[in-house]
């Protein structure tokens, strides 16, 4: 929509090859092993239910789009009049129009804390996305560069997002902002580390997923490995671990994870992909994810401290993108996999399709983006059962 976002996972879902990616807890690592060794289970299911909320859109706008909840089901997004893009908040039951920041033209909110605190991206009047967090007298962009992308907020208000300084040579860079004790104006920047190739113009990393405790993860690119999947430690080094790939795949992504340290993403083998879970145990043991009967495509993107996840799911003829067909959104939860669209409740999910699942949170709700009697509408799910 806007110059120089952030890669998306629509964006690599076709991916064949290792490529760079483009501009724009308290419970028990005793459940967490449970919870994983859940997904292999092969017996019946009983089908999970959820109630459908519409959320609705903010007056004179045609769309709402939801892209992040936390654990109180307050809902961050943006809604839409045609181009024209602002960041809102749904909050105790209100739509709250955060607006954008100075001269800018658009605005997306990504994540809420607990305070109510939500962060996101937006443009100064240049269409290039800048980092900003909300403050009672509206969005205030704490850190500058080409481009960056706040993704998620804690809450004690640490901020997770990525980086580039400038266009010519220069590489994404995950990060860590933090604010100055001293200034509350002021926020300092940890730049998370790399996984150092040959050439060092190389490298580089991009974080897709931030967890409470200042935990990480996303991908790394050298020209050794290509691009792993990768997470980073919430030591005083915050030290990176190559995740690497499944059992002999050519690449791998991370675009998930949980308080628990449980990271969910994708790997590569030739023009494939695979649904994986990497496990929080010491050597970050990866497990493939079963899918819809029949398919042989999938990818995970979320995953709560519950162990549910979710993703999409397809088949492919020849094993290729070339002839994959549509792909259905998934969800991981008890054991098994179910599509998204089947587990709607009829009265409350009548005449909706879900386009896309952006969050779940510890509770199991789910928002995103769906059509609902032909708008588009953001959406939160809450299980029934």
């Amino acid at each position: 929509m806007h110059a120089e976002k952030q890669p998306t996972n629509s964006m690599y879902q076709l991916m064949k090859t290792p490529i760079t990616p483009s501009p724009r807890a308290s419970l028990k690592r005793a459940f967490a092993s449970t919870a994983i060794a859940c997904f292999a289970m092969a017996s019946a299911f009983a089908q999970p239910r959820y109630a459908v909320t519409d959320l609705g859109v903010l007056p004179g706008c045609d769309t709402s789009v939801a892209v992040g909840i936390n654990d109180r089901g307050d809902v961050a997004g943006y809604c839409l009049s045609g181009s024209d893009e602002v960041a809102v908040v749904w909050r105790n039951g209100q739509l709250i129009n955060l607006g954008k920041l100075p001269k800018g033209h658009f605005a997306a909110a990504a994540s809420i804390n607990s305070s109510g605190v939500a962060v996101g991206d937006g443009d100064l009047g240049d269409n290039r996305p800048q980092v900003w967090v909300s403050t009672p007298a509206g969005l205030y962009n704490f850190f500058q560069a080409a481009n960056s992308h706040a993704l998620y907020i804690t809450d004690t208000g640490v901020i997770g997002g990525n980086y580039i300084k400038g266009f010519s040579g220069n590489a994404w860079r995950a990060a860590l902002w933090t604010q100055d004790p001293r200034d509350a104006r002021k926020w300092q920047t940890i730049t998370l580390p790399l996984i150092p190739g040959i050439n060092s113009k190389s490298d580089s990393t991009t974080a897709q997923a931030f967890n409470q405790s200042g935990q990480a993860a996303g991908w790394a690119v050298n020209d050794i490995i290509g691009q792993h999947a990768c997470f980073w430690n919430n030591d005083s080094a915050h030290s990176i671990v190559d995740l690497g790939t499944y059992q002999g795949d050519w690449s791998s992504i991370a675009w998930g994870m949980n308080d628990l340290g449980q990271v969910v993403g994708e790997s590569h083998p030739p023009f494939g992909n695979r649904a994986i879970v990497w496990n929080n145990d010491a050597a970050h043991t990866a497990t493939e994810l079963p899918l819809l009967p029949g398919d042989n495509l999938g990818s995970a993107s979320k995953i709560n401290n519950l162990g549910h996840a979710l993703g999409w799911s397809a088949f492919s003829l020849d094993g290729s993108f070339n002839k994959a067909g549509q792909q259905k959104l998934v969800l991981w939860r008890d054991g098994g996999v179910f599509d998204v669209q089947t587990v709607l409740d009829p009265a409350t999910g009548a005449g909706w399709t879900i386009s896309t699942t952006s969050a779940i949170n510890n509770l199991g709700q789910i928002v995103g983006l769906g059509v609902h009697n032909g708008q588009n509408r953001a959406y939160l799910l809450t299980p029934m059962q």
